[in-house]
């Protein structure tokens, strides 16, 4: 949703621009052949580097510019009357780059990626299934979860701690499952976009929140199961 914010203000902001370009020409030149150096104007050679785990493409060289000139001195067009639209072009990809860059301090603002309500809000429909024979039966308690979302706070994942305790008996064939279930039917929160698959702790009271980039521990001081809802 920022995403898609940042670059419709991109847009406009070129937009404007763009106008007020063609509004102070003397000489009006042709609408769809000014959009047209524009957009080849558009094509650059970029640097491609990730910050913060947002892909952001800075134009280095100006391919679509230098196009244009040499098509224009063949050609034996007027350069001049479509210049300022062919480097407008070339400097609309440092606006995107500015917009980009500030979606990444809106974002964390808005959806924290360390908070839990940004990958789960609505538990209306949130239920577990076991994930591993090791699991227990439970029934998750949602009206203390939803209680719960605002309070637990994120803590150190220990996976080496936690995979030597699933292998320390080597003797035992039958190994147990640290989070044994998966919490489904939870919605994060509109417009963050965030996607996570959420394990539970065998006793109910850690969720460990996979992303496609991280990972997140929390723990609650009460169980998220029902009382008297296993066997």
């Amino acid at each position: 949703m920022v995403a898609i914010t940042a670059n419709i203000l991109g847009w406009l902001g070129v937009a404007i621009i763009f106008y007020f370009t063609y509004r102070k020409q003397n000489r009006k030149p042709v609408l769809w052949k000014v959009i047209l150096v524009f957009i080849i104007g558009m094509v650059s050679f970029s640097f491609n580097w990730n910050f913060r785990g947002v892909k952001i493409g800075l134009p280095v060289l100006p391919l679509g510019v230098w196009i244009l000139l040499l098509v224009f001195r063949v050609k034996g067009y007027s350069w001049q009357t479509y210049r300022s639209f062919a480097w407008l072009g070339f400097i609309s990809m440092f606006i995107f780059v500015v917009t980009t860059l500030l979606t990444i301090p809106a974002q964390q603002a808005l959806f924290p990626k360390d908070e839990l309500s940004t990958y789960m809000t609505n538990v209306e429909n949130a239920s577990i299934i076991k994930t591993h024979p090791s699991a227990e039966e439970h029934v998750l308690d949602k009206e203390g979860l939803a209680k719960q979302i605002g309070n637990m706070e994120p803590k150190p994942i220990h996976s080496e701690q936690w995979y030597g305790d699933i292998v320390r008996d080597n003797r035992s064939v039958y190994k147990e499952e640290k989070f044994p279930y998966q919490l489904t039917g939870v919605l994060p929160k509109w417009g963050s976009g965030a996607m996570a698959i959420i394990y539970v702790e065998k006793d109910g009271k850690g969720l460990l929140v996979t992303t496609p980039k991280s990972q997140y521990y929390y723990r609650s001081d009460d169980s998220l199961f029902k009382e008297g809802t296993y066997r």
